[in-house]
């Protein structure tokens, strides 16, 4: 017997100029190459050579079958270029629910992480139904706390270690669901 149908892991959101699907080995590509860029991925865990970054991939479509929720890819619409890795995030040992990203370093200052993250928080608190929703920012990774405030979210703690990582001090910003749905109107 031959079985060639693909599971879905979840849904296809679709913003003016991206799209964002459940990951899939079609973009381990570009994931092994964020991961590979030192400067892209020194606040997303560090480099990884491909084997690794293949196993981290597993683990985001991991969280899409234990959750039912996870890392979307985010592809350009007009040239499938594969953008990054946005979308609600919440592993054992977390600090709360989050909405993270990291975006290929020849993707940065177009605006793709913002519009990327407003759709995957519109996800989280409308699909999820999610009443919180937080951040952790490496404080030194000013363009992602620019971004954490430009998506309406402010610092309301800090942590001085994060499950599977081990000590660091990173600042966790967050917002509830009455207050992004109060800044979209």
């Amino acid at each position: 017997m031959s079985v060639k149908t693909k599971t879905q892991l979840g849904p296809t959101l679709e913003t003016e100029r991206l799209i964002l699907r459940p990951p899939g080995e079609e973009g381990f590509e570009g994931y092994a190459a964020l991961y590979a860029d030192e400067e892209a991925a020194r606040h997303i865990g560090g480099l990884k050579d491909r084997a690794q970054a293949w196993r981290a991939m597993a683990g985001v479509m991991g969280m899409w079958l234990l959750r039912d929720y996870g890392f979307f890819f985010v592809y350009e619409k007009e040239t499938d270029d594969w953008v990054g890795s946005i979308g609600p995030h919440n592993p054992l040992g977390w600090p709360g629910q989050e909405v993270g990203w990291a975006i290929t370093r020849a993707h940065w200052r177009k605006g793709y992480g913002k519009e990327a993250a407003s759709a995957a928080m519109d996800y989280a608190f409308d699909e999820l139904g999610w009443e919180r929703i937080i951040h952790v920012i490496d404080p030194q990774n000013k363009p992602s706390e620019a971004l954490a405030s430009a998506l309406g979210s402010t610092i309301v703690s800090t942590v001085d270690e994060l499950a599977g990582f081990g000590p660091m001090k990173l600042n966790i910003w967050g917002q509830s669901a009455d207050e992004w749905r109060a800044r979209k109107r």
